[in-house]
C-alpha cells in the first residue's frame, strides 16, 4: 500500500543531459539565482557537547521575495532532535538577496542545506556506541538471522526511543533496518534507511563509502529516483575505488535519459509512516494514484 507519484508530462528541459542548449541558454539568461546576505552558523546544543555527540540534519526552505527564509522543514537527520532544532532555528535567520526573473523578484521554493555537526578530533567526541546500544543491536542482529521479525522491530523501536542518538549508532542502526528493510522486499524503506547512513563517521573508509554510494545508486535507478541516483553518480565517481564501475554506470544514465524523453510514465512509491515524505521531479506534471488512507497536505515546491 503507499501513494504513487505517475509523472507525466514534458520533461524540464534543464534536468535532461541530453536537452537543447538554446532552451538552457533562455532559462539561464532569465533567471538570476538567490544570493546569501547573511548565514551564520548554527549553535552546537549544549547538551550534544556535554555528552561528545555528532550529527547532521537535511533542511528544505523557501526563500520569499524580500529575500527571507520560510516554511523551513526537516527533511531527514540523524535522529539527534536537539540538533534538529539548532539547525532550523539557524537557519531560519538567514537571510538573502532574492531570486529575479526578467528583473522582477520571485519566490525560490527548492532550496536544501545540511547541517553537519562535528567535534573533530576533540577528544571530548563520542566514538563508537554505548554497551546498552550494543546489547540491543546485537539482539536483533541474530534476529533478523532468524528472521525473527518481530523481535527485530522491537529492538529497532528500542533504539530510536530517546531523542537523541549518537552519530556512529545511527549509522549501525539505520544499516541494520536496511538489511530488514531488505529481507522483507520493502526497497524504497532500503533506500530510505540507506540514505540516513553517514559517510563522514569514524568507521566510513572508502570501502565502506563505495558500498553504500553503489547500493544508493542502484536502489535510487530501480525506483526511478533519478535526479537523485546522477547526484549518487557524482560522488561516486570520486572514489578511486569506482572507476572500474565507470562505464557501466555512464550506461546506466544514458538509459535514463532515453527514458526521460520517452512518453512512458514513471512512477515513485511513498514510503508511509513519515512525518513528511518528498519527491523530486525529472518532468512538470505529475498525478497521485492508488491512495489508501489520509492524505493531509501536498506541498508542490517549484524550482522557482
Amino acid at each position: 500500500t503507499g501513494i504513487y507519484f505517475v509523472l507525466i508530462g514534458a520533461l524540464f528541459t534543464f534536468f535532461s543531459r541530453n536537452a537543447n542548449a538554446n532552451e538552457i541558454s533562455k532559462h539561464l539568461s532569465t533567471i538570476v539565482e538567490p544570493q546569501p546576505i547573511k548565514r551564520s552558523d548554527p549553535k552546537y546544543p549544549m547538551s550534544a557537547a556535554r555528552e561528545g555527540r555528532e550529527g547532521w540534519t537535511i533542511l528544505s526552505f523557501v526563500i520569499d521575495k524580500q529575500g527571507s527564509v520560510s516554511n523551513v522543514l526537516v527533511k531527514d537527520s540523524s535522529g539527534s532532535k536537539d540538533i534538529d532544532k539548532a539547525s532550523v532555528k539557524a537557519v531560519s535567520k538567514w537571510k538573502y538577496q532574492p531570486a529575479f526573473e526578467n528583473g522582477k523578484p520571485i519566490q525560490q521554493c527548492v532550496n536544501t542545506v545540511q547541517m553537519d555537526f562535528s567535534m573533530g578530533n576533540s577528544r571530548y567526541a563520542t566514538k563508537g556506541v554505548s554497551r546498552r546500544f550494543q546489547k540491543k543491536y546485537k539482539i536483533a542482529i541474530e534476529a533478523l538471522k532468524n528472521k525473527e521479525y518481530e523481535e527485530v522491530d522491537k529492538q529497532l523501536s528500542l533504539m530510536t526511543t530517546g531523542r537523541n542518538m549518537h552519530l556512529d549508532e545511527s549509522n549501525y542502526m539505520n544499516l541494520l533496518a536496511a538489511d530488514y528493510a531488505k529481507a522483507k522486499g520493502d526497497k524504497p524503506l532500503q533506500l530510505s534507511h540507506l540514505n540516513r547512513v553517514s559517510l563522514h563517521s569514524s568507521g566510513a573508509n572508502e570501502p565502506f563509502q563505495l558500498s553504500i554510494l553503489y547500493q544508493r545508486f542502484a536502489l535510487q535507478v530501480e525506483l526511478s529516483q533519478f535526479q537523485h541516483a546522477y547526484s549518487t553518480y557524482e560522488n561516486l565517481i570520486k572514489l578511486d575505488s569506482a572507476q572500474p564501475y565507470k562505464a557501466e554506470l555512464e550506461k546506466t544514465l544514458t538509459n535514463i535519459d532515453t527514458l526521460i524523453d520517452s512518453d512512458k510514465n514513471i512512477i515513485i512509491q511513498a514510503v508511509m509512516g513519515q512525518e513528511h515524505w518528498h519527491a523530486t521531479l525529472v518532468r512538470n506534471e505529475f498525478s497521485l494514484v492508488d491512495i489508501k488512507g489520509s492524505l493531509n497536505t501536498l506541498d508542490v515546491r517549484c524550482a522557482n
